[in-house]
């Protein structure tokens, strides 16, 4: 069933194609899940409600349509768009066929227009699966998801060089160079995935992301899922993570596949240091606290302590920021850890102190400060010589740590992220501005639209969308309980342009028009 998403200045045509998607909703082909009065609400509804296809106007305010089905088929890569158009301009159709739409329709639209152009919309979603299936094309997908097995494999296990990176990144078909990159990494409770979901999930991420070359993922059959996402900047590859994060997490609910927690891990831009972030993305979700409850995490987000995270010689990678740890256990991974074949490595033990005091530095607590003072530098070089009395000074950095971190309860809470209240109060105090959007929001707060989006929905339980829409429905359900005032007038007070989207929306919501809620209320 695909999923309609309808973006139209003018009233009177958002309805009678309210009305058209009606009658095809009854046969179970298509389903409407909502509409705006311009190009920039669109975007921003649309990033949330995930449509499989749009039906657009070309001329509306902020943003006209051609733009919308631009940016839109890149924030939805599945998207199809069909055009309709009160001009039938040829330079108009030629852009929409450059952008890749479906069909250009004139206005004013017929059913049978309507239902030929959703029809093409179909076909060419089934001709993309089935080409997609033919067995070579089929044979060739794998292949290369098992080169990229190889890869990821291969950078967990013993790393890569810079020239080796940058040599495979053509094959690939991934920017690597110059790049900051990010790793998210995916956990299931699930042990096997069945071939054919497997297949199915395979070649369904290289239909959402075959085109972006900033988005590299793999899937094993374990149903274990990992992914490098590039950007030009720290702040754009962060974004693109969400992002990509975001559409792994709604192809994964599409599969019915609701138990699992998606990990993003830190940004950064070299290439020396991706081995590294991708054991410490991989550690973090491995032993997070989160339940498999579909939620997407952030490293930098959840560390009690701001912590790039330290790998020992032997892969072992440091989880310091769990005051659980058992001191005399941990002491005796480190030192096993520093053994190589030439002998202790006093090199790699200096390192290691570095990096726990470091840590106690962080913590900034009463017990640290004394500590800290106690040793200077070239006491530590010293110290890290002999392992006897470096197992001394790791006891006392660790217990030090342990009870700086019980000191500062550095236990995971239950909070609301400041973001998401500050938001939710902007939507309190605005919700009656039509022009109020997920974009505008994110602005404001500063952040991406993307991030955004994933803290809100997963902190209230609910998407910018629905949140916004329940605040102005219980509103209007106070006007029509306390007031005399028309129903359209209620439309416009608390932030609809369009008092017959409003009734629809309602009755769709609340079960009853709004005069049938009146009129229930008055009884």
């Amino acid at each position: 069933m695909l999923k309609v998403f309808i973006a139209e200045d003018e009233e009177i045509i958002r309805l009678s194609l309210r009305k058209q998607l009606a009658k095809l909703e009854k046969e179970g082909t298509v389903q409407f899940i909502g509409e705006a009065s311009d190009g920039d609400m669109a975007l921003s509804m649309m990033q949330e409600l995930k449509p499989d296809l749009l039906l657009t106007d070309i001329r509306m305010p902020f943003m006209n349509g051609l733009d919308l089905a631009r940016y839109a088929k890149e924030m939805l890569p599945w998207l199809h768009v069909i055009i309709i158009s009160g001009y039938d301009d040829f330079a108009y159709s030629q852009e929409a066929i450059a952008i890749g739409v479906d069909s250009y329709i004139t206005k004013p639209v017929t059913t049978i227009e309507l239902i030929d152009a959703i029809k093409t919309s179909q076909k060419r979603i089934q001709q993309e699966r089935e080409r997609q299936n033919q067995p070579d094309q089929k044979n060739k997908l794998m292949h290369f998801e098992y080169y990229k097995e190889h890869f990821f494999h291969h950078l967990e296990k013993n790393g890569y060089d810079p020239s080796e990176l940058i040599e495979r990144q053509e094959k690939l078909n991934f920017n690597l160079l110059g790049q900051y990159l990010t790793v998210i990494y995916i956990k299931l409770p699930q042990q096997h995935l069945n071939e054919q979901s497997y297949q199915h999930l395979v070649l369904r991420l290289n239909e959402v992301f075959d085109s972006d070359k900033n988005v590299l993922p793999v899937v094993y059959d374990t149903l274990t899922i990992k992914c490098l996402v590039s950007g030009a900047s720290e702040g754009k590859s962060m974004d693109k993570a969400y992002y990509a994060a975001d559409i792994l997490k709604y192809e994964l609910l599409s599969m019915e596949e609701t138990a699992f927690v998606i990990a993003i891990g830190n940004t950064s831009n070299r290439l020396t240091e991706l081995r590294n972030n991708l054991l410490l993305t991989q550690q973090f979700a491995l032993e997070s606290l989160e339940p498999f409850n579909g939620k997407i995490i952030q490293r930098a987000d959840t560390l009690n302590v701001a912590d790039a995270g330290f790998v020992l010689p032997d892969k072992t990678v440091l989880n310091l920021n769990q005051q659980e740890f058992q001191v005399t256990e941990l002491i005796n991974t480190i030192l096993q850890s520093l053994e190589t074949e030439n002998g202790f490595s006093s090199s790699s033990a200096y390192q290691t102190t570095q990096y726990l005091m470091k840590f106690l530095e962080k913590l900034n607590t009463n017990q640290g400060r004394k500590v800290l003072a106690e040793y200077q530098e070239a006491d530590l070089v010293l110290i890290s010589k002999t392992p006897s009395v470096f197992r001394l000074l790791l006891e006392v950095l660790l217990t030090a740590i342990k009870n700086g971190l019980k000191e500062k309860s550095y236990q995971k809470k239950e909070q609301e992220h400041p973001v998401v209240t500050a938001v939710y109060k902007e939507i309190l105090e605005n919700y009656s501005d039509p022009n109020l959007s997920l974009q505008v929001v994110a602005d404001n707060a500063g952040v991406s639209q993307t991030y955004l989006s994933t803290l809100f929905s997963q902190s209230k339980g609910k998407n910018f969308i629905d949140a916004l829409t329940e605040i102005r429905l219980d509103h209007a359900k106070e006007l029509l309980r306390e007031t005399d005032l028309l129903i359209t007038a209620i439309a416009f007070e608390i932030g609809y342009n369009d008092p017959n989207y409003f009734s629809y929306l309602f009755k769709k919501k609340i079960g009853v028009s709004p005069k049938a809620f009146r009129n229930s209320q008055n009884k």
